[in-house]
C-alpha cells in the first residue's frame, strides 16, 4: 500500500469521526450499525463467509433465523465503529458510563497471586471498549496485530494508550508478554482468530478443527499466571457488560505438549460458551476454518 493511499484513507477514517460526534450519540450509533447492514447487504464475498460459518456453527437453526445473526453481527460491527468515534469525544467519562463489570473480584483475586493474569477473550460485542474500561484501574496490555496502515494504525494506539492500556505486538509479543506478568500485570489475549499451521494447534470450536493460538497455555504452563475468561458484551445503545468469568485453573500434567492442547481446547470451549449465547454480537465474517488439519 503506497503512502499517499495510507494517508488518504487516514484523512477518510478522520473526516469519519469528526462527521459522526456531530450528531447526538443514539443517531450517530444508528448510523454506524446502518454502515454494517449496508456492508452486508454489498459485501458478498464477507456476507458468505458468515453465512456459511453460521451454517455450520449452528446446523439446527433455519435459514431466515441464520440471516438475521449474520445481519445482526454486520450491525454489531458498525456500531462497534460508531462507538470507537465515539470515544474520541467523550474520552474517559462516556467509556466510564458505558461500562459495568460483572465479576470483577475474580481478576483482582488473581492479582493477588502476583505472577500477572492472562485474559482471554474475544472479537464479541465491543472488545475495544472493554478494555479501555478495564485499564482504568487496573494496567492492561492487549496483544494486536498492528494495522496495514502505518497512519490508522498511529491513531489506534494513541488511542489505547492515553487510557493507561499497552499495546503488544503479536510479532514480538513474548518477551513483552514475559515482562508485563513479571511486573504483575494483565495482559488480555483475543483467541478466537484463526491462526496458520505453524504456529498454533487444532481444537474442537462448534464441531470442527480449527487452528488455535496456543500462547495463553503455554505461557499459564511456564510461568504460573492465572487464566481468567473476560468477555465485553453488548447490552443496549451504548452500554455494556465486561463479563469477568472465574480463574480457569492450569495444573501442569508433565506431559507438556498435551497440556498445552488440553488447556487451548478449555479456553477456546469457554469462547464457544459465550458465543452461543450471544452469536450476533461475533465476529462471523472471519474466516475461522480457514487453516485445516492434514
Amino acid at each position: 500500500m503506497s503512502m499517499i493511499i495510507e494517508w488518504i484513507q487516514y484523512v477518510l477514517i478522520l473526516l469519519f469521526i469528526k462527521v459522526i460526534n456531530l450528531f447526538p450519540f443514539k443517531i450517530s450509533l444508528k448510523m454506524g450499525r446502518f454502515i454494517g447492514l449496508l456492508l452486508y447487504l454489498f459485501d458478498a464475498r464477507h456476507r458468505n463467509v458468515a453465512i456459511n460459518n453460521l451454517m455450520a456453527s449452528f446446523p439446527e437453526k433455519s435459514r431466515d433465523e441464520i440471516k438475521r445473526i449474520g445481519r445482526e453481527s454486520f450491525g454489531n460491527i458498525g456500531s462497534t465503529v460508531a462507538e470507537m468515534a465515539r470515544v474520541f469525544k467523550g474520552g474517559r467519562e462516556w467509556i466510564d458510563g458505558a461500562v459495568r463489570f460483572e465479576g470483577r473480584e475474580n481478576v483482582e483475586n488473581a492479582l493477588k497471586k502476583g505472577k500477572g493474569v492472562l485474559a482471554v477473550t474475544a472479537h464479541i460485542g465491543n472488545w475495544e471498549v472493554g478494555a479501555l474500561a478495564s485499564a482504568r484501574d487496573l494496567r492492561l496490555n492487549f496483544v494486536v496485530r498492528p494495522l496495514d496502515n502505518r497512519f490508522i494504525n498511529r491513531l489506534i494506539y494513541k488511542l489505547r494508550t492515553a487510557f493507561n492500556s499497552g499495546v503488544i505486538a503479536k510479532k514480538s509479543a513474548i518477551r513483552e508478554i514475559l515482562r508485563c506478568l513479571n511486573k504483575n500485570e494483565i495482559v488480555a489475549i483475543l483467541m478466537d482468530q484463526n491462526t496458520g499451521r505453524e504456529e498454533g494447534v487444532f481444537v474442537d470450536f462448534f464441531g470442527r478443527k480449527a487452528c488455535t493460538t496456543p500462547v495463553v497455555a503455554l505461557l499459564s504452563l511456564r510461568t504460573g499466571a492465572p487464566v481468567i475468561p473476560a468477555f465485553t458484551i453488548r447490552e443496549g445503545d451504548g452500554k455494556f457488560k465486561m463479563i469477568i468469568g472465574e480463574e480457569i485453573e492450569v495444573v501442569p500434567s508433565g506431559d507438556n505438549q498435551r497440556d498445552i492442547e488440553r488447556y487451548t481446547a478449555i479456553f477456546t470451549g469457554a469462547i464457544e460458551s459465550i458465543i452461543r449465547k450471544y452469536p450476533d454480537q461475533w465476529f462471523w465474517l472471519h474466516r475461522r476454518w480457514k487453516t485445516k488439519p492434514e
